[in-house]
């Protein structure tokens, strides 16, 4: 056992999240069907419950989706939940599964995409987004790829401990994403480097481009980490199928000019790319982010306070 373990487990603040964490672990151990199962109808127990999430997700569907109907809106909003459930289940299979219990429900698409851009030597820049399957993308990837990946540090210590534990078991390397010199330094080795560009981090990393039409601060430092490296740049998706019984991944290049084109446009070229694979199953995307909260001109998330 990780000598750092038992000094977490002893403190009181971590004590909650470990009953989680064990929670999902014994889940886990469930035959796969089951464990979806159980998966979405603790999702659709969260509905009620989880209010705050519930109102972001409501805003943002809202503002993504203006021609559904109210009824319509709801039952995605309703359906964005199970997802998350399924996604916990995921999580948990993404950080003790065994590869191969993974790889076998895979099926991979465009896989010449990324083979032609590892080809060319100067390393890949693989752009993803937040699928509630998310957790599970390594684990999936690692069936023909060895990844790299960029994460985002946990408030809380035994959360961050079990998720860098978990995907490092299914990637080459895990970087926070603070520590730019050494995501540039993997991508220009020849390494296949991962990080999601897709939630909303202020004006001062930010452009504006539109997402689903809607204005949203979109971070511009896939670009600069594409002219810093030359490297090419592949989308990544990964989606539960419709039979809900395996995954598939989605490889495609983004097509821009990331050496000359301005900013915006290629903002707006990224952007156009996530929200192409979100509608495959508009239901799989994490929309309890607030994607939205910082817009021109308007108060820190005005919209998330006007609406709903």
């Amino acid at each position: 056992m990780d000598s750092s373990l038992p000094r977490l487990l002893l403190q009181p603040r971590n004590w909650l999240p470990a009953v989680g964490l064990s929670i999902l672990w014994l889940l886990n151990l469930l035959p796969y069907a089951l464990k979806i199962r159980i998966g979405m109808l603790i999702g659709q127990m969260l509905y009620p419950l989880a209010r705050r999430r519930r109102h972001i997700a409501a805003v943002n569907i809202r503002l993504c989706f203006p021609s559904l109907s109210a009824t319509q809106q709801q039952r995605l909003l309703i359906d964005t939940f199970r997802s998350f459930g399924a996604g916990l289940i995921e999580t948990a299979m993404g950080w003790w599964s065994p590869a191969a219990a993974v790889h076998q429900r895979v099926e991979f698409r465009g896989c010449e995409h990324l083979d032609a851009a590892i080809a060319q030597g100067r390393g890949v820049i693989l752009v993803g987004a937040h699928f509630s399957s998310l957790d599970l993308a390594a684990k999936m990837m690692s069936r023909h790829y060895e990844v790299h990946a960029v994460y985002r540090r946990q408030k809380n210590p035994l959360v961050n401990y079990a998720l860098c534990q978990g995907r490092r078991s299914a990637l080459g390397s895990l970087i926070d994403n603070r520590d730019a010199r050494n995501i540039v330094r993997t991508i220009r080795s020849g390494k296949v480097l991962w990080f999601a560009p897709d939630h909303d981090m202020g004006e001062k990393m930010s452009v504006y481009a539109p997402f689903f039409e809607q204005p949203a601060a979109t971070v511009t430092i896939t670009a600069k980490f594409a002219r810093l490296t030359k490297a090419p740049v592949v989308f990544c998706a990964n989606h539960r199928n419709e039979n809900n019984d395996g995954y598939i991944v989605r490889l495609s290049p983004i097509e821009a000019d990331f050496a000359n084109a301005d900013d915006v446009s290629l903002a707006t070229t990224i952007n156009q790319t996530i929200t192409d694979h979100i509608m495959v199953d508009p239901a799989q995307y994490y929309w309890f982010h607030r994607k939205f909260k910082t817009q021109p001109g308007m108060a820190k998330a005005a919209l998330y306070k006007a609406q709903g």
